[in-house]
């Protein structure tokens, strides 16, 4: 097997890590929008299971429809999470955001339901813009509010701290995925460092969740 393959796969290993410190920790945040996070992180690594199994019976189709699924999830679910943490004034973005995202996967499916791409980056590019909109908001009125001396106390600050190095780091290499695929040479260290900054995040928001305690 690939070795890049391999660390991959190996990658739903931190997500049940992940998802296991915020069952752990579930008592700490009931009240709180921070409870439905284990069963998002549940939600992918179900969805990765299944496309490990898909995968291995060359369901290609069934294959990108789970992976499209766990991007939706993903993108609708951080929207809410920032929805939630910003300050009131600040949360239109995130609808504006959610709409945007909607959009551009309608036009994938329509426009370029017929192209021999193998990643939408169209509706992830512009769902991951809006992500690191939200996480300046957030770190800009992070570091205003009077948390800003025990801010590596919130749970909130790991989880945007993980969000802001993959989505900041990987922003270039799924926005060019497409281009890139074609050239192994350059797509091959580049998806290492994607992948390796995955497992960074999913590290940190479990130290946001054993560690780390509600906004």
């Amino acid at each position: 097997m690939n070795s890049l393959v391999l660390f991959t796969k190996c990658l739903i290993i931190a997500e049940v890590i992940s998802a296991i410190a915020a069952f752990a920790t579930w008592k700490k945040w009931r009240g709180n929008y921070i409870n439905w996070f284990p069963f998002y992180l549940s939600a992918l690594i179900l969805l990765e299971f299944l496309n490990y199994m898909f995968n291995y019976y060359h369901q290609k189709e069934i294959v990108s429809l789970v992976y499209q699924t766990s991007i939706t999830i993903e993108i609708l679910f951080v929207s809410y999470f920032f929805y939630k943490t910003l300050s009131l004034q600040k949360r239109s973005i995130t609808i504006y955001g959610v709409i945007a995202f909607v959009i551009a996967l309608l036009l994938e499916k329509t426009l370029l339901k017929n192209s021999s791409y193998y990643f939408q980056s169209l509706s992830y590019t512009i769902g991951t813009l809006f992500i690191l909109i939200y996480l300046i908001l957030f770190f800009t009125e992070l570091v205003r509010s009077k948390n800003i001396f025990t801010f590596n106390k919130l749970t909130t600050f790991w989880v945007g701290l993980g969000m802001l190095i993959f989505y900041l780091g990987t922003f270039p290499f799924y926005g060019l995925y497409n281009e890139l695929a074609k050239n192994l040479n350059l797509f091959m260290p580049v998806a290492w460092v994607a992948t390796f900054l995955n497992y960074c995040m999913y590290l940190l928001f479990t130290i946001g969740f054993i560690w780390g305690k509600p906004h």
